[in-house]
């Protein structure tokens, strides 16, 4: 079952900042055909085509990003979502541009690529997760988590 949670309430490139350390990044629109092959959690949506976040479309979602918890399953809470490091997608999907959120904690599971320019893909990497946000309506949905095949 589909669930959205509608959200009351950076720069194009690196993105988010917590206390110096970079969190979060906006991906070359060349990228998104590598992430769409999730190996151990559902795909992001298909998408017609890409288009690239702006400054203050990532500042929205940042700010947007805590109620993100509240599509998460007791059993997989996500904790702090700003505490994951997140490439940020830009998706056309059936004429919405969209932001697919792929999100983990640990890079180092593929020390030869730099998250913030390569799109990950990790097996297996518990805690790992996806998520759409759409800036038109300010929600997210389609928060999934990574599981071991």
């Amino acid at each position: 079952m589909r669930r959205t949670l509608l959200v009351l309430a950076g720069a194009a490139g690196i993105a988010g900042c917590v206390g110096g350390t970079v969190h979060s990044a906006v991906m070359d629109t060349d990228q998104a055909d590598l992430v769409m092959e999730q190996c151990s959690r559902p795909n992001p949506p298909h998408y017609q085509s890409t288009w690239k976040p702006g400054p203050q479309d990532v500042k929205q979602l940042e700010q947007d990003l805590p109620a993100l918890k509240a599509l998460a399953p007791p059993s997989a809470a996500v904790g702090d979502p700003g505490a994951y490091d997140r490439q940020y997608f830009g998706l056309v999907v059936h004429g919405k541009h969209l932001i697919y959120i792929n999100a983990f904690r640990d890079s180092s599971a593929n020390p030869d690529k730099d998250w913030k320019f390569y799109a990950m893909v990790f097996c297996e990497a518990n805690g790992a997760w996806g998520a759409v946000y759409d800036p038109a309506s300010r929600s997210f949905s389609d928060l999934v988590f990574n599981s071991k095949p």
